[in-house]
């Protein structure tokens, strides 16, 4: 997958109204400046808007969307990190309520489905319950119903925004070479018609 794919993708699955107007440039680079927060965090930073309880969960959805195979999953890259400071700074407080509110539907519906949350379902019953709302997202946009509203929806395009402005998903996903030999989030570009660096 090349960099313009990703982009394509992740803002063909905007749903934020405070983050639509966006430029897939500037999205990138929001994203890409975000990750340069959370890799110069410590592990034990206090998180800004998820509990310990929801913080969990997310790394676990984000692993589930993108779990580790040849390359490193979505865990590696800290993606729980990522949505929680995206959460805190750029969703709107309706906009983060519903993200919430949906990861408390789901304890609920682990409840109901298997007699435990989310985090004391095995990872067998885990995959059946993201499969599920997988399922659920699929439905809709085969019946050409709205899917801006579904957690589902927002927890993927979460983890993928996350996962390939991450240096791990830069470099090892999607293989960017990074010169000179290292990842730099933020680096300085060449304008082309002066020349010089911004």
């Amino acid at each position: 997958m090349h960099r313009r794919d990703v982009i394509r993708a992740l803002t063909a699955g905007l749903a934020l109204p405070t983050i639509d107007a966006i430029t897939p440039e500037a999205l990138w680079a929001a994203g890409r400046a975000i990750q340069r927060r959370i890799r110069g965090a410590r592990q034990d930073e206090p998180l800004l808007a998820l509990t310990d309880h929801q913080d969990a969960m997310v790394r676990v959805l984000a692993e589930l969307i993108i779990p580790e195979t040849d390359t490193p999953g979505a865990a590696a890259a800290r993606v729980n990190r990522f949505v929680d400071v995206m959460l805190a700074e750029w969703f709107d407080e309706d906009e983060r309520d519903a993200f919430l509110g949906g990861l408390v539907t789901l304890d609920a519906r682990c409840v109901s489905t298997f007699g435990t949350p989310f985090l004391g379902l095995d990872a067998e019953q885990q995959t059946v319950i993201v499969g599920a709302l997988d399922a659920e997202l699929a439905a809709l946009r085969q019946a050409q119903l709205p899917t801006e509203q579904h957690f589902f929806r927002r927890m993927k395009w979460l983890t993928l925004y996350g996962y390939y402005t991450s240096e791990v998903g830069a470099t090892q996903e999607l293989q960017q070479v990074i010169a000179p030999g290292r990842y730099e989030p933020c680096a300085p570009v060449r304008r082309e018609a002066s020349g010089q660096w911004e």
